[in-house]
């Protein structure tokens, strides 16, 4: 590959870098806003527990770092700027993807009945996790050679040596032991669930029903979204290279909040849900009042269905 290519891969690269950054956190800051009356209605009159706590944390997090990765990534900096700062960019990062996962676990874990052997299984995981992010982060992580193209240039890493100088069909392997590691651990979450299902034969009412639903359609669209980035990040093409990344780091976060939201909801509906609910209820009990036999010692008291209806509610104590 002549240094031309090289370049244009290299400057083609920061520019998809960037609008992957802004258009992960447009989706995340849309999201927060149009399930702000939800989460004031449901999250916030809610006693604290592990669960409002991730919650909280999955959420806002993201919204308070974005200002700091669109400084890092978004704006040009010197390479002493960036040199300075990359670990830590990425660092910030990294906590979004482990809250969306650990509020996943929790999740997965009350499905289950809280079994015990389910919780240490996913714990183990999940902390073995943690301990690769950590690893890569702090001692895989090189800031990328762009300043050799131009003496400015946002803060991107690789866990590639520098590109200059070495061989550039090497994959990022390492940041892409993030992203399988997450989605084989998505993957667990989805076992784990179904297993219970069929061992149970029962999905635990309309609450478990809910979950059994949207907590699986999340679960795959988060294992869709790191599956994405490992392909990009084990190619040796430059321009491809972590394309898929910052929505596997970012939009979790936003998927794992819609799902307590959902949950939340069907354990304390609302008004208007309330009265359907009821509405619906009403609605069977009549059927059943319409078809059931009328006995002949209660004939004369009983009020035919065929009359006003506020009158048959009366009478049957409904």
């Amino acid at each position: 590959m002549s240094l031309p290519e090289i370049v244009i891969l290299a400057l083609n690269a920061v520019n998809v870098g960037r609008y992957s950054i802004t258009a992960a956190y447009t989706v995340l800051f849309y999201d927060w806003i149009i399930s702000l009356d939800e989460e004031v209605n449901l999250i916030y009159p809610a006693s604290w527990n592990v669960v409002k706590i991730a919650y909280i944390f999955c959420r806002y997090y993201p919204l308070l770092v974005s200002p700091f990765h669109f400084w890092g990534f978004v704006v040009d900096h010197k390479k002493s700027v960036c040199q300075s700062h990359y670990h830590a960019l990425y660092a910030c990062a990294m906590p979004t993807v482990l809250s969306a996962q650990f509020i996943l676990m929790l999740r997965s874990y009350a499905f289950s009945g809280r079994r015990r052997l389910v919780l240490v299984v996913l714990s183990t995981v999940f902390f073995s996790l943690v301990g690769v992010v950590v690893w890569v982060i702090g001692k895989q992580l090189y800031l990328t050679s762009l300043f050799v193209i131009r003496e400015r240039n946002g803060c991107f890493a690789t866990s590639n040596p520098p590109l200059f100088g070495r061989s550039p069909t090497i994959g990022a392997y390492q940041l892409g032991l993030i992203s399988l590691l997450t989605a084989l651990f998505d993957c667990l979450n989805v076992f784990v669930v179904i297993r219970h299902c069929v061992r149970e034969r029962s999905t635990l009412g309309p609450l478990g029903q809910s979950f059994l639903k949207q907590g699986v359609l999340v679960y795959v669209t988060m294992t869709a979204l790191n599956a994405l980035t490992i392909g990009t990040y084990f190619t040796s093409n430059l321009i491809h290279q972590g394309v898929g990344s910052w929505f596997a780091y970012i939009l979790p976060s936003a998927l794992s909040c819609r799902l307590v939201l959902i949950l939340r909801r069907k354990v304390r509906p609302t008004p208007t849900e309330l009265d359907i609910q009821y509405s619906n209820m009403i609605n069977e009990a009549l059927e059943m009042i319409a078809v059931q036999p009328i006995p002949r010692d209660t004939k004369e008291s009983f009020i035919p269905f065929e009359h006003d209806d506020a009158q048959a509610l009366e009478a049957h104590g409904l």
